[in-house]
């Protein structure tokens, strides 16, 4: 890990929490917010309804929406690498608080709309003038029989903010304040969540195993309050999903993701069905690693001799140069990001763990998070979260702002596409064989982590979330709930699961942050595979289909957008495919491993 810290510069939004530009924002979105209200309120849902009326209030509703968002997107950046910080946790606050009211003045307008009939709707939609908002409209049109009325949906942004919001920042803050006592070498050091967890990639089993103990037993500690957060969050959203008419509570989910129930399903049966392919990896592991027993501390330990470490500007250079082999551009965007000094970089108290990236201001660059700590898996997380940044570029770029979103059954394209390029990159230098196996290794594990273990988790939450229908479920269910789904997933490979892991169901902040996400994984995994497959075809002419495909936003529907590919979300053949491409990754493992022997 590098000494120096490289944290980001937010200056496109604010120069600090305390920027006098900050209020003068505030003032003038909730002035123009509440003016919207008393100008347009109740004269939506009206016979002489134009073209020109709703494409003008339309504009007027996404400036707002815009400069809200801004605000809500610098609170929550600064917030998340300084959440100790009580200015800057203030800050945040008064945000939420005014993101809350300009809500509230604007909420009328999607409800109203609505409540136009059937047929003038048609008739409306279909004006050249709407063009570029028939999508919004449309997704808009799909929540009607889920919405309630103005004044609930008022009553709820309300309750949210000592509720579910409250809930959710105590979690992220308890999380952060965490620092471990871990002891390297003979050496006492304190460590944020994030450097411990780099220790879970050493090469001493005992190193790791103690490691792994040390997270869990601090979420042990306070098991009672991760619970009750826990419950809470879950029957928030269960309870708003029923109240809303959804007919379970991941339907939720998948209709803002635009996805049908049945292609959820698919997915998840299917890639239940193939978690063979994990028990035999991680057997195969034990056997290169030598070991007469895998713990789950143990499936991250590193095979080979991939000791090489990477400071960050190499690891910039190494991601623009695989960049530069795909599309000149997109080096171009990872140059522009590391010059803006929009990445933060290094792992420190206060910064929240793990690793995103979020939009920024339209027509300008997005922002990316990483704990970077030098290893290739930092590399590998760090071209992951750039591929996301292209992404958001090309979306920032070509999409108004009501278009400038990602549904997460895509999301996750452009991220582990670029991963996948980094590896091609890495294995075809000039690699030893044992290096080639300790590069198959970290694909196949990276596979594993983003498609089948993200589908247990899936299968953890669908199954919590039928419990909590009937009681909330103890500290104890909820663990061995989640046990039960780890050990379907790795099968007699893994030893130790109940006593090492159990807590780590606390651990994952999807599960809270946003109930039923971690499935857009493993959709988005298997079909970068289907995607990369069609890259390695067709090369250069894939090129702009797959530009054309990240700058979409949600302008069109992931159905709609990757039906141009001839990709059908509800064939479970579809996503076999992908599965069996993971499958001979595994038996080419196997096969470089024989022939070492």
């Amino acid at each position: 890990m590098t000494e120096e810290i490289i944290k980001w510069d937010l200056s496109d939004f604010y120069k600090s929490v305390t920027d006098s530009n900050i209020e003068k924002d505030i003032q003038s979105v909730l002035k123009t917010a509440e003016e919207f209200n008393q100008k347009v309120k109740g004269k939506v849902n009206v016979p002489t309804l134009t073209p020109e009326q709703l494409l003008g209030w339309l504009q007027e509703y996404e400036n707002i929406s815009e400069e809200s968002a801004y605000l809500h997107f610098y609170a929550m950046l600064s917030y998340s690498t300084n959440t100790l910080n009580n200015e800057v946790k203030t800050f945040k606050s008064k945000i939420e608080e005014i993101t809350v009211k300009i809500q509230d003045s604007i909420l009328f307008f999607p409800l109203e709309s609505n409540l136009i009939s059937d047929d003038k709707y048609n008739e409306i939609i279909s004006s050249p003038l709407l063009e570029k908002y028939c999508h919004v409209l449309e997704v808009n049109r799909k929540e009607k029989p889920h919405q309630l009325s103005e004044k609930e949906e008022q009553i709820i942004l309300m309750k949210n903010l000592t509720g579910i919001n409250a809930f959710i920042k105590l979690y992220s803050e308890l999380k952060s304040s965490f620092i471990y006592d871990f002891e390297v070498d003979g050496e006492h050091k304190k460590l944020t969540e994030a450097e411990l967890f780099a220790n879970m990639y050493h090469p001493d089993k005992n190193l790791r195993h103690r490691a792994l103990k040390t997270i869990v037993n601090k979420y042990k500690e306070n098991e009672l309050v991760f619970t009750h957060i826990f419950n809470n969050i879950i029957k928030d959203w269960d309870l708003g999903s029923k109240k809303k008419n959804y007919r379970k509570p991941i339907s939720r989910r998948n209709l803002s993701n635009e996805l049908s129930d049945e292609a959820v399903e698919v997915l998840g049966k299917v890639s239940t069905n193939n978690y063979q392919i994990v028990e035999n990896y991680y057997n195969l592991k034990k056997k290169i690693l030598g070991l007469t027993n895998l713990h789950i501390s143990d499936i991250y330990a590193p095979v080979g001799e991939i000791t090489k470490k990477y400071s960050y500007p190499e690891a910039i250079e190494l991601i623009k140069t695989v960049n530069e082999k795909f599309h000149p551009e997109f080096r171009n965007i990872v140059e522009r990001m590391f010059q803006l000094e929009h990445i933060d970089v290094t792992p420190r108290k206060g910064k929240n763990r793990g690793a995103f990236c979020e939009f920024g201001k339209l027509k300008q660059y997005p922002f990316v998070l990483v704990n970077f700590t030098g290893d290739i898996d930092s590399v590998l997380t760090l071209s992951h979260e750039l591929g996301h940044a292209i992404q958001l570029f090309y979306i920032q770029r070509d999409q108004n702002f009501l278009n400038n979103g990602i549904s997460l059954a895509v999301a996750e394209i452009a991220s582990n596409f670029n991963e996948m390029l980094t590896l091609d990159y890495l294995m075809n230098t000039d690699l030893t064989k044992e290096e080639k196996i300790a590069l198959l290794c970290i694909f196949i594990e990276n596979n594993i982590a983003t498609s089948f273990r993200q589908n247990a988790f899936y299968n953890f939450e669908v199954k919590i979330h039928n419990m909590i229908e009937m009681k909330l479920p103890t500290t104890n269910e909820i663990k061995q709930k989640f046990v039960e789904e780890m050990k379907a997933l790795f099968g007699n490979s893994i030893s130790n699961l109940e006593e090492d892991y159990a807590e780590y169901c606390f651990v994952i902040p999807h599960f809270l942050n946003a109930p039923f996400y971690v499935y857009a994984y493993n959709m988005s995994n298997l079909l970068v595979i289907a995607l990369y497959k069609l890259y390695l075809e067709q090369k250069e002419e894939f090129v702009p289909k797959f530009i054309k495909l990240l700058s979409l936003g949600t302008s069109l529907s992931p159905e709609e957008m990757l039906s141009t590919l001839d990709i059908n979300l509800n064939d479970s053949s579809f996503w076999q495919k992908g599965i069996d491409f993971l499958a001979s990754k595994v038996e080419e493992l196997s096969t470089l491993v024989k022939n070492q022997d």
